[in-house]
Formats: C-alpha cells, structure tokens, sequence
C-alpha cells in the first residue's frame, strides 16, 4: 500500500473538506501541483497535501531575493516582485522567510550533478521550494526522479 500518495478522496479526507472541493481547487490551480495526474485524477505526495494545509492554518511570508530584488512567493502562484530592498526585508520584524539566490543556485547544482549530499535534503522542502515558484519545474522533476518511490516512502514515513 502506498500510503505515501493522495487522490482526491484522501486529500479530502486529510483537509476535512469534499471531494467535489478538492476537484475544484485542483482545477483552480489552488492545491499544489500533483505529483501525476492519472485518468482517475491528480495524485499528490501526502506531505504535499499536510503542508498545505498547514500552510492555511499559520500565515507565514516567503521572499525569494535575487541580487537587489525581492520576490514575494505563495504557492501555486507566480512570483511577484516587491517594492522592499533586502535590507528591509532584513530589518524588519514578523512572520517570514528569505531563500537567497545564491542558496537556490547551489541546491539546484547538487540535483544537476546528482550529488549524493542532495539525498539529506528532505522531499518536503524540494517540494516547497517547487511550489513556491523558487525551483523550477525540470530540476524539481530531476530531484524526483534521482531517489525511487521507496527511498520517498521510507523518509516521509
């Protein structure tokens, strides 16, 4: 049994919500990405439907800054470019998160060159990462295919 992966039935289970609900945030672009989507509809990650709805039970800001740039990034929405400078980012006080450029321009190298080290990075923050708009799609896709479902199992589990 692959506990480990979600249909619709189970992320609505999971999020105390119906299934026609779930369907519906799919189709919105709302939930995360799925992992696949079959012909009996999308299938996620567990962790990715948990995250999520953590994600709506504490409200936390994530900035992604770029040189002198800030983005802000929510899930499964583009990234949006700010007004704030990092050092204000920086000085300032409250629920938030930074990833630095030169942070994303590293992990993204270890997946590229399939550095063993990548298999200490857990699947949640890959997948946030993913999520956020922060690692594209093709590396995250790489990431995901470097380490079998089992291995994903066995350390989500």
């Amino acid at each position: 049994m692959m506990e480990f992966l979600v249909g619709v039935k189970e992320a609505a289970e999971i999020l105390g919500w119906d299934r026609r609900k779930v369907s519906t945030y799919h189709l919105r672009g709302v939930l995360p990405k799925p992992v696949v989507t079959l012909s009996s509809g999308p299938i996620w990650f567990r962790k990715q439907i948990e995250r999520y709805k953590a994600s709506k039970e504490i409200s936390i800001t994530t900035y992604y800054i770029e040189d002198e740039i800030v983005y802000e990034c929510k899930q499964n929405h583009p990234i949006k470019e700010t007004s704030y400078s990092p050092d204000e980012i920086k000085d300032s006080s409250g629920k938030y998160s930074v990833y630095l450029k030169k942070d994303i321009e590293q992990l993204k190298n270890a997946i590229l060159e399939k550095n063993p080290l990548i298999q200490f990075f857990s699947f949640e923050s890959i997948s946030f990462l993913h999520e956020l708009g922060i690692l594209e799609t093709d590396v995250f896709g790489m990431y995901t295919q470097q380490y079998s479902f089992t291995n994903m199992e066995t350390r989500n589990g």
